[in-house]
């Protein structure tokens, strides 16, 4: 749960306040210590014992009100005039509070001649004054300082939560329409051949439709896979495929065995697959896809490739087809800048889909 109850609030701020007055107290005590030794002042106990660390001892006492006036009266841009004004106040009260404190604390100790009383302790809460607000205005700064880094932190946390919840909504909805378009395209092959009137063949693709849809709808909050799961998937797919095109789908693998183990988005291979098959199947020559998968550096480089007419004149229109520009968005949703999907055309001839994203295997992935 983000941010703090306003009790712990308090309380947290009251422990920077006295630890901010106790070191402060130290400091000072140490300081006024030493500087009695080195000047060879002999009332240095004395001193030591009957006004510094009285002095300073009721300050921390007092320094939760300046926890309260933190918190009560934060300095920020708007409403800062009637803030500051306030600390000055603050500033006064935090002074009263010190001298009763130091007051009682005095007529308890019951001083020796040396002791604060009549004139003489007038006199020295008067010059110890603009100290003390000091000291005030000191603990107030320490209170702000880390509660405003407190709620930086708390904002920057709750700004990573919510963008955080926006990518995986949209995952989620890429992948949502992906998997419509997946199932209208197997259900037209299976149309085309029942048109043919091959039962046999519509009896087995329904049988591999099913286990197609049943891993392609399962876990639907994940959004990576390994690679291995993926080419199941693929080789199911193109299992449909190469009924509806009988004898002119041919496709080659070419797996690095370690690749198989690599994490990619879930279902990124079959758009590219499908990509590949309706413009490689676009020639009579047509019909040949390579597949390649392999690590580069600290990338998994996975290529599709067909020997249709390429990209050319036509670049325009595959780039903007559905799966290309789902899966080139979810690469950039998941990974940002350290992905990429490049179309090109082939050397020698058809069209190339390389995606390249950051290298992660199974056993390596936090």
């Amino acid at each position: 749960m983000l941010g703090f109850t306003p009790m712990s609030r308090t309380a947290r701020s009251t422990r920077v306040a006295l630890a901010a007055a106790s070191f402060l107290a130290l400091l000072e005590i140490f300081r006024s210590g030493m500087n009695h030794i080195i000047e060879g002042n002999h009332s240095t106990l004395f001193e030591l014992v009957h006004w510094v660390i009285p002095l300073w001892a009721t300050i921390v006492i007092a320094s939760p009100w300046c926890a309260w006036m933190a918190l009560r009266f934060p300095v920020r841009a708007k409403g800062m005039p009637l803030a500051l004004l306030a600390h000055v106040g603050g500033a006064a009260v935090f002074v009263a509070l010190h001298m009763g404190l130091l007051s009682a604390l005095h007529h308890v100790d019951a001083l020796s001649q040396r002791g604060l009383r009549g004139a003489g302790t007038a006199h020295r809460f008067v010059f110890y004054v603009g100290m003390e607000m000091s000291v005030y205005a000191a603990i107030v700064v320490v209170v702000l300082l880390l509660e405003a880094r407190r709620e930086a932190a708390e904002r920057a946390l709750l700004a990573e939560r919510l963008e955080r919840a926006a990518t995986g909504a949209r995952l989620e909805t890429l992948q949502a329409q992906l998997q419509p378009h997946f199932l209208f395209n197997m259900l037209n092959t299976l149309a085309v051949l029942a048109r043919r009137g091959d039962g046999a063949a519509v009896d087995g693709a329904i049988g591999d439709l099913g286990e197609l849809l049943r891993a392609s709808f399962r876990d639907p909050g994940r959004h990576e896979a390994p690679l291995a799961e993926e080419l199941e998937l693929a080789q199911r797919y193109l299992a449909l495929q190469e009924l509806r095109f009988p004898g002119r789908l041919r496709v080659e693998w070419s797996i690095a065995p370690d690749a198989r183990r690599a994490f990619v988005p879930v279902l990124l291979l079959q758009p590219l697959l499908e990509n590949a098959i309706e413009h490689g199947l676009a020639t009579t020559r047509g019909g040949r896809v390579v597949v390649r998968a392999g690590r580069a550096g600290d990338q998994l480089e996975l290529e599709v490739s067909d020997d249709g007419p390429g990209f050319g004149s036509g670049a325009g229109e595959r780039l903007g087809g559905v799966g290309l520009a789902h899966s080139r968005e979810r690469l950039a949703l998941l990974h940002g800048t350290r992905a990429a999907l490049e179309c090109r055309d082939a050397p020698e001839a058809g069209g190339s889909v390389l995606v390249r994203l950051p290298w992660r295997a199974a056993e390596e992935r936090a």
